[in-house]
């Protein structure tokens, strides 16, 4: 029988400390490859954001979503149940909820201290923000093979701890309807009800459009007097600060529709935006005293096209819910007095 010392091991214990050793080297191989393949991965998406495209994960789960037929997969969608159902009637299915964001950076902007202006650095960043986010969605739609997008919701934030900053979401829900996608898929943020009312009518959406202005207004001494008034009196300088910037914001965003093709935009939105600013510069000016201010408007639609040889006319239905099966089926208004309705 061997005899061990003390502190000597066995065969089997040095056996069992060159397993564990070696184990621990795999494992710590293992795990710089893994920070490696992580390094790379994330130099890659930079590079692809950059480009305005999308990352790696995102396309990776995108393409599986798209290889799978619609009633295969279990998809999500900021729809409502009526919504979905409509769109069903009508042949479409939903394939999963597709988004896109941006967060851009606004470069110096300048202001004159001796009238108004448009402060173009802001607009062309509001505008090319919501390009970037928009592309990104549209991507996500080709890589899923949907016929387009319906419900678009569209976020814009100014953050707080980053005064230079822009931050746009868009998110909506892919559809996919019969026959093959379209070369140009459509993206609207109308509900399902008024996509539905739309195709009844013989218009199709085409696209999400939008348009920003960033109009700075210059505070005057007559801005000053008007405002201590103690009459009621319109500021004009504001309401025509107010126009000008909603006409060219209206400007960019029938430009977007004329290139689509658009016969108009439904749903127009306007929404607005106002910030206190402050001007700085060399000597002595009144205009440095006075608090001034950025109007930023946005005005959002889809545009929509009428399809050749759609009905001048539509005929009128109402939904009649089915006692036998709970269903709703659109009946027209035209209907016999003497017609059975189940």
């Amino acid at each position: 029988m061997p005899f061990f010392g003390l502190g000597s091991r066995s065969p089997g214990e040095d056996a069992a400390r060159a397993a564990q050793k070696q184990e621990r080297e795999r494992v710590a191989e293992l795990a710089k490859a893994n920070r490696e393949a992580e390094i790379k991965r994330q130099a890659s998406d930079l590079r692809a954001l950059a480009a305005g495209g999308l990352p790696i994960q995102a396309i990776e789960r995108l393409k599986e979503i798209g290889t799978n037929e619609a009633s295969e997969i279990l998809f999500t969608s900021n729809l409502a149940p009526e919504e979905a159902g409509l769109l069903r009637r009508e042949g479409f299915h939903p394939r999963g909820i597709v988004t896109g964001s941006a967060v851009y950076h606004v470069g110096q902007a300048y202001a004159s201290s001796q009238g108004d202006c448009e402060v173009s650095v802001l607009s062309t960043a509001y505008n090319e923000a919501c390009r970037l986010a928009v592309g990104r969605m549209a991507q996500e739609l080709k890589m899923i093979g949907g016929h387009g997008v319906v419900g678009v919701r569209f976020s814009l934030v100014r953050h707080e701890w980053a005064d230079k900053t822009i931050e746009v979401q868009v998110m909506g829900t892919a559809v996919e309807g019969p026959g093959r996608p379209p070369e140009q898929p459509f993206m609207c943020d109308l509900s399902g009800q008024e996509w539905y009312a739309l195709r009844r009518a013989g218009y199709d959406p085409v696209a999400f459009v939008w348009g920003h202005c960033t109009w700075f207004l210059l505070t005057t001494q007559q801005d000053e007097w008007v405002h201590r008034s103690w009459s009621n009196v319109e500021m004009t300088h504001w309401s025509a600060g107010l126009s000008k910037a909603r006409t060219r914001a209206m400007a960019h965003l029938n430009k977007q529709a004329s290139a689509y093709g658009a016969n108009g935009v439904a749903g127009v939105k306007i929404e607005r935006r106002l910030d206190e600013i402050r001007l700085s510069g060399p000597g002595e000016d009144p205009a440095y005293e006075r608090e001034h201010h950025n109007i930023v408007i946005s005005i959002l639609g889809t545009a929509i096209r009428a399809r050749p040889g759609a009905p001048r006319h539509v005929t009128p239905t109402l939904n009649i819910l089915s006692l036998r099966d709970g269903r709703l089926t659109p009946v027209s208004m035209t209907t016999p007095k003497d017609a059975t309705i189940e």
